[in-house]
This record gives structure tokens, C-alpha cells and sequence, in this order.
């Protein structure tokens, strides 16, 4: 018995020998082969046989005697202990038995894996772009002052100096005026999905979403139990009076109106007003995603939609992750001030808040006004790559569908002409590009055909060729 176990020994030194003694032995008394009472070999005994050294099986024993597999009987020797048989049968589990209904759900919203070194990645910023050596310099500097508060439990809602560097950016930017209390930041605009979703929100309550729509937000509310209501969007954006026909008064309604996620339409002043009329009626509350607000290439700002109602039910997502990268994983939502106070007690039940030494560092960046250039080169940059991808798509492209040109955010839509765009998608991510189908967006019947191109991601030089690969995979589908 013992000299089967030496064989299965790995001596490369991928791990230690003791360790991999102790776990041959505990799986031989799992599984059966050493049965309670079986008497193990003397330590001596047992290093002839497993041809290692005494001290390894000493020591393999005494960490299998603390977690109860074998009992030291002194002059007796070592004996498997006495553990009911019936104990240790194992019986296999079917995945979906160890699944809640919401866990399945959760699982069944494929967002998929895209690599960022692949062309189009939506959502994916220039990560060649993010400043490295300054963050480095603003992080060490930080840790040096290694003040106990980063490293403690306080401030749940947000580190106070990023709280009020929030506050700049979005009244510069979004012309947005709060107080500092009414920030609460997160782990992403995600984390702020779900805390709002979870705060707001009763299991069973319905909430609207745009159809097609984000599938985050989706996975968000799912994870919380809600109800689904997709309202179709259309080119003024979310159609407020379909989701009122639809006879559903919401909870919560979800939009995207700067520039909607994934067709990249802006939501009219007209139905603007309407949705906020339309919350009224229904008492809900409005979760305003501004997921890159930042980056506006035509036209003047949209106002928001947290600017246009006095009555204080819109709540305003957004994050950093699309200006400095996702991996930071830091976000943000605008309360009314009341609300605030109750989710920053809330947050630290979630664990949705992120290490307050990265707030710290992002704090320095902005308030020290390294943000603010960083995001002036990115909307040159950003411009730059819009405009070779936006004409090397009408060049190349104009037999399979049209690039929709949206004012905003960095990615574009291209509806295609005649084409099943999850076929496409499959094509395309065979010629090694990440362009996801918008008709996977649709929770019900796709109401759209098209392939999401995200261009922050892709240096002008790299765009015409990937375009051209995007074409020749679309030509073998026609």
C-alpha cells in the first residue's frame, strides 16, 4: 500500500514531499483503501518504503494526527481513526442541484471573455495609455505615510478626499452639483448596480431595463431577484410610452441616456422628460447610468437626467474604470442626501466598497489635476481612433451594413445588412476579433442586428488591417 503512495510522489519540488505524504494518506482514508483502525507503518517503516526521509513522514503524520485522519497510540504505533465508514462516502452532486434559481439566471447571461490584446473590445479603454510610473509614485508615496485609517474599516462610504474630488469632476464635467455626502463610491459602476438594486428593491419587484440593454445591469438585478421588463429603444432612445402600455408599474427603471448601451443612441429631451413623468406616476426610482460619460466627440453635453428632476429620485452612476482602467474597479453613485446616509451603512454589509488605498491614490490623481490632463489626451487619442475607425468601416464595410456614428463613449455599433450578427460574431472572433453580437443584448427577440466595435482599445496604425480582417470574415458569410 505505502509503496504505491511513493509512486505517486512528484520529487521535481513542485511541492513539498511532507505535504504531498499527508495528502496521499488523507486520500487513501477518504476514499476507502486505509480503513478506520488500519495501523500505518512506523515513521522509519514508512520512509523505506515512500523513499524519503524520516523527518518528511514524521512530519506528514503529525499534521494528519491535528486534523483527526490518524490517532497517535503511543507504544501502539499510529492507527487510522475511527471515523463511521458510512461518513466518509462521497456521493457526486449534480452542478445545477447546488444552484439557487437566481444563481442559475446569473449564469445564463453570457458576457463572455474578450482578451485584450484582440481589436473592438467594447468598454476596454487605452490601457497603453494608463499613466503607470505616476500611479506608482502616488501609491508609494501613500504608502509611506501608511496611515492606519487605509487600512482599517473606516469611511464605508468613500474616502473623503475622492468623495470630494467626485464632486469637482462631475460639476466640471457634467455640470452635476451635489455636497460630498451624497457620494457614495463603489466597486465599479457594477458595484453601484448592485447595491442600489438590493437597497431599493424587494425580491419580485419589477424594474425596466432597455431592450436591447446592458447585460451587467441585467445581471445585477437578477441578482437580486428582480423582475425583468425590457422596453424596446429606438432612435430617440428608451420608448417610455411601450413601457407604460406594457401595464407594469416599475420599481426601479434603468436607462443609459447619454448615449445607450449598445446601440449608442441618445435619449431625447422629449423622452427625457416623459420617463421622469413617468417615475412620478409609478413612484420609482431612475438608475442614470453615465458608464463614459467623458468622452463626448459631437454635439454640446446632454444634460443629465439627475439635472432635470427636482423631485430627487434619479440616482447617478458612474466610474473610472473607462478613463483609467476596469481593473482599479473603483465607481460611484449620487444619492439624494437621506438615501446616501443609509447606503453608506449599508455598504459594508456588501462588500462593495474598494480598498481605501487605491480611493486614496485615485483621490491624489484627480485632486492634484492628473486626471483631468490624463482625460485631455485620451479625448485626443480617443478622436483620433473614432475617426480612422468610423472611415475605415464606411470604406471597407458598406456591403454588409453602416456604422452607426454615435456623439458619444467608445465604442460604435455597426447594423448589419441581412446578416445574423451571432453568426458574425463567431466569424469575426475566428479571425482573432472581439466584436460582440447586439442581438445578445435583447432579452427577449432581437429587435436589432449588429456587432459592437469598442475603438479606445485599438491604436490608429492596428484599425484599417482589423477592419479589413472584420471585412473578409463577413464576405464568407454572404
Amino acid at each position: 500500500m505505502f509503496a504505491d503512495l511513493g509512486r505517486g510522489l512528484d520529487r521535481s519540488g513542485a511541492a513539498p514531499l511532507a505535504q504531498q505524504v499527508y495528502e496521499a494518506i488523507r486520500a487513501a482514508v477518504l476514499s476507502g483503501r486505509l480503513a478506520p483502525g488500519d495501523r500505518l507503518p512506523a515513521s522509519r517503516a514508512a520512509a523505506d518504503l515512500l523513499a524519503v526521509g524520516r523527518n518528511t513522514v514524521t512530519a506528514a503524520y503529525e499534521r494528519l494526527a491535528a486534523d483527526g485522519f490518524v490517532e497517535a497510540k503511543g507504544a501502539a504505533g499510529t492507527a487510522v481513526a475511527r471515523i463511521d465508514p458510512a461518513l466518509l462516502r462521497r456521493r457526486d452532486l449534480a452542478p445545477a442541484g447546488t444552484l439557487s434559481a437566481r444563481g442559475r439566471a446569473l449564469a445564463g447571461i453570457e458576457r463572455g471573455q474578450p482578451v485584450a490584446a484582440s481589436p473592438f473590445v467594447p468598454g476596454l479603454p487605452a490601457l497603453d495609455l494608463f499613466p503607470g510610473e505616476l500611479w506608482a509614485r502616488l501609491m508609494a508615496r501613500r504608502l509611506r505615510q501608511s496611515k492606519a485609517e487605509l487600512f482599517g474599516f473606516e469611511h464605508p462610504g468613500g474616502w473623503p478626499p475622492l468623495k470630494q474630488a467626485i464632486v469637482r469632476h462631475i460639476a466640471a464635467l457634467r455640470g452635476i452639483v451635489v455636497a460630498p455626502e451624497q457620494v457614495l463610491v463603489t466597486t465599479g459602476a457594477q458595484g453601484g448596480l448592485d447595491l442600489v438594486a438590493r437597497l431599493l428593491c424587494d425580491v419580485g419587484d419589477p424594474v425596466w431595463i432597455e431592450e436591447p440593454g446592458y447585460l451587467g445591469a441585467r445581471g445585477a438585478f437578477v441578482a437580486a431577484g428582480l423582475r425583468l421588463v425590457p422596453v424596446p429603444v429606438d432612435g430617440e432612445g428608451i420608448r417610455v410610452e411601450a413601457g407604460q402600455g406594457s401595464g407594469v408599474r416599475p420599481r426601479l427603471v434603468y436607462v443609459t441616456p447619454s448615449h445607450q448601451y449598445p446601440t449608442g443612441v441618445a435619449l431625447t429631451l422629449a423622452r427625457r422628460l416623459a420617463l421622469l413623468q413617468a417615475a412620478e406616476a409609478a413612484d420609482a426610482w431612475v438608475l442614470e447610468d453615465d458608464f463614459d460619460g467623458e468622452f463626448r466627440f459631437e454635439g454640446p453635453p446632454l444634460d443629465p437626467l439627475f439635472n432635470l428632476a427636482p423631485s430627487g429620485r434619479v440616482i447617478y452612476l458612474g466610474t473610472f474604470g473607462k478613463a483609467l482602467a476596469p481593473a482599479l474597479r473603483v465607481g460611484f453613485a449620487v444619492l439624494p442626501a437621506e438615501l446616501a446616509a443609509v447606503a453608506a451603512r449599508v455598504i459594508r454589509h456588501t462588500g462593495q466598497a474598494p480598498p481605501l488605498i487605491v480611493q486614496a491614490v485615485l483621490a491624489d490623481f484627480v485632486l492634484e489635476g492628473h486626471f483631468a490632463a490624463h482625460l485631455r489626451r485620451l479625448m485626443t487619442v480617443y478622436g483620433e481612433r473614432r475617426a480612422a475607425l468610423i472611415e475605415a468601416c464606411e470604406r471597407r464595410l458598406a456591403p454588409f451594413g453602416r456604422v452607426q456614428r454615435s456623439e458619444a463613449g467608445i465604442q460604435l455599433a455597426l447594423r448589419l445588412n441581412g446578416i445574423d450578427d451571432a453568426v458574425a460574431a463567431r466569424a469575426v472572433a475566428a479571425a482573432g476579433i472581439v466584436a460582440p453580437a447586439l442581438s445578445r443584448a435583447c432579452l427577449e427577440t432581437p429587435q436589432v442586428s449588429g456587432l459592437q466595435l469598442g475603438f479606445a482599445c485599438v491604436p490608429v496604425p492596428a484599425i484599417d488591417p482589423a477592419v479589413a480582417r472584420l471585412a473578409e470574415a463577413l464576405r464568407s458569410l454572404v
